[in-house]
């Protein structure tokens, strides 16, 4: 089961995920790219780490300064395809696709 984290600061957001195995960023940004071709990149579905870690921003996304400090902690900007969502629907949908993934 996912725990849900409270919401954080932005400073504190590269020290609390530096620790966790895979990190995820949803990201409007153009350098984000599909979870698929992410997780092929990084393991095999049945081979994901231990921990994972989801960020969802604020609506309207990162900002292009937050997002480099984010990447620079090791997250992966993922695209969560082109609908644009609120941020308690982009989590909800983003660990269903993950869910999906790795569990087919």
């Amino acid at each position: 089961m996912p725990a849900i984290e409270t919401p954080l600061p932005f400073a504190a957001f590269p020290d609390f995920i530096r620790p966790i195995d895979l990190k995820l960023v949803a990201s409007l940004h153009d350098h984000a790219r599909p979870l698929h071709e992410i997780l092929r990149t990084v393991s095999l579905p049945e081979q994901l780490p231990p921990s994972a870690a989801w960020l969802i921003g604020p609506e309207g996304d990162f900002t292009s300064e937050e997002m480099h400090a984010i990447t620079s902690a090791g997250a992966l900007p993922v695209s969560l395809g082109s609908l644009v969502l609120r941020c308690d629907t982009a989590a909800a949908y983003a660990l269903s696709v993950l869910s999906a993934i790795v569990n087919p």
